[in-house]
């Protein structure tokens, strides 16, 4: 009987564990209203930034029609998806200064007091405006796909698999700039660390250019590395660059970074909050 007593109050509370974070999931979703002016304003954007892009590559295709496999259509369609997907993602690149502000202002130790995952809770904060993002970007898409000719795809698995690339890209981000920010522990100041990690994420996830364009050693490299996860395999996915079965694979490297990320980023959590708790917070 008290057994079972244990076991339902365990139970119990990991029914309230995960409720406080749903509660912070509804409380971020509330916020749609923000996120929509947000999002508008950086739209408003989109056109002039892919206008820059469409007429550099133009030129760029004047005198051949593909490129790495790449038509005019395809690098057009590359960019356009890619912005899409940056619009939801690249705002987690602030968590490494969120988590650097806490340590050193004193603000982590009102989260140390409540019952909650600190990592977990700044993730849940960002899920709001990244469904958001994606949701209403690819709304945008497809209802510019005959004024801008864009290709799109039609295979539905395709479809599934790049939007649980692109949630699993937003992860690995998350956790890249997490591990920055919580260096913070033992380095005074990880800002630079930070801004080098947002050069290295441009150049190696395929911001500045798709990772196929690269010189090989580029391109052998960024296979070893997580940041093609990011951006790069998600858009050929969507492209349909991949097959099902090379997707599939890609999907699983995903996973196992996501999963090698995420250690990290506990066991870094669990010593530095030891150290910063035994030296009075």
């Amino acid at each position: 009987m008290a057994h079972s007593v244990l076991c339902l109050d365990r139970s119990e509370r990991n029914d309230l564990k995960v409720k406080k974070y749903i509660r912070i999931l509804q409380i971020e979703f509330c916020r749609m209203k923000e996120y929509a002016l947000n999002f508008m304003g950086q739209i408003m954007y989109l056109p002039l930034k892919l206008l820059i892009i469409y007429l550099i590559w133009k030129f760029v295709y004047a005198s051949t029609s593909t490129i790495k496999d790449y038509t005019f259509e395809d690098i057009i369609t590359y960019y356009f998806l890619l912005n899409i997907f940056e619009t939801a993602i690249a705002p987690v690149g602030i968590t490494a200064y969120q988590v650097f502000n806490d340590i050193n202002i004193g603000n982590l130790d009102m989260y140390l007091t409540k019952p909650i995952c600190y990592p977990l809770y700044l993730f849940c904060t960002k899920i709001g405006y990244f469904f958001w993002g994606i949701t209403s970007g690819l709304i945008f898409l497809y209802l510019s796909k005959a004024v801008i000719g864009i290709k799109l795809p039609v295979n539905i698995a395709n479809f599934a698999l790049s939007l649980s690339n692109v949630f699993l890209g937003l992860v690995i981000m998350y956790s890249l700039f997490f591990i920055v920010g919580e260096l913070t522990f033992w380095v005074k100041n990880i800002l630079t660390l930070r801004d080098n990690l947002w050069n290295v994420i441009k150049l190696l996830s395929g911001q500045i250019l798709p990772i196929a364009f690269f010189p090989e050693i580029l391109t052998k490299l960024s296979r070893w590395l997580p940041f093609q996860y990011i951006y790069y395999v998600p858009v050929s996915i969507f492209q349909g660059k991949y097959t099902q079965v090379q997707a599939i694979k890609h999907l699983g490297f995903q996973i196992i970074w996501v999963a090698v990320l995420s250690t990290i980023m506990i066991v870094l959590w669990a010593t530095g909050i030891r150290k910063y708790e035994s030296q009075g917070g």
